[in-house]
């Protein structure tokens, strides 16, 4: 079901022999199936394990999820990116908005995941929403279309914020066009909706 690279599995076991009776970790999402899913990542102790969890078994330690988001994690990977002076564990989930979801009222179906979809996601998880987080925001990988446009969302601090369309020409689209040359570019199409959430 995850995929956990043989680096995130020491850094992981490294981090949990330093915490009290907390040599467990739960994967949890928010909103699953829709475009605002989130996975989360969080310790855990034996004390809170339910019997609708899934109990999955590394070198060291335990993960534990929720049965009912076993469909969502599918073909799922967490790895350690970064260098030795900066680590970050990342967690991608292909299929956590794969499904039918709610879109202004109405239901619209997930894009296939093409694999040139899954990479840009991978790199945008990487590369692009560890900046934007530190605003409070990221951007939703929505579609790639037949023109090769990568068509985003901002969600969060970045949706409504004055400075979404200067981040997007001068730093979101720069970074993906170097890293896939064969794209055409980046276009938002976010309703944003400026209030107490955004960043500027």
């Amino acid at each position: 079901m995850i995929h956990i690279t043989e680096r995130a599995q020491k850094y992981l076991k490294s981090l949990l022999c330093k915490q009290d009776k907390k040599n467990n970790l739960r994967i949890s999402i928010q909103y699953p199936g829709t475009e605002d899913a989130e996975c989360k990542m969080s310790y855990d102790t034996y004390q809170t394990v339910l019997n609708q969890d899934i109990e999955l078994q590394y070198d060291g330690f335990n993960i534990y999820i929720q049965k009912s988001f076993a469909p969502y994690l599918r073909d799922s990977k967490i790895d350690l990116i970064g260098n030795q002076m900066n680590q970050k564990l990342m967690l991608l989930a292909p299929n956590v908005i794969n499904k039918a979801v709610i879109h202004n009222n109405s239901v619209q179906t997930s894009v296939e995941k093409t694999p040139i979809f899954i990479e840009v996601q991978y790199f945008i998880d990487c590369h692009i929403n560890p900046m934007l987080s530190m605003h409070g925001g990221k951007i939703i990988l929505v579609d790639i279309s037949e023109e090769k446009y990568v068509m985003i969302r901002f969600v969060g601090g970045c949706n409504g914020c004055t400075m979404s369309n200067i981040t997007l020409k001068n730093s979101i689209e720069k970074k993906i066009l170097s890293h896939f040359p064969d794209l055409s570019g980046v276009q938002d199409i976010t309703k944003h909706n400026r209030g107490a959430h955004s960043f500027l």
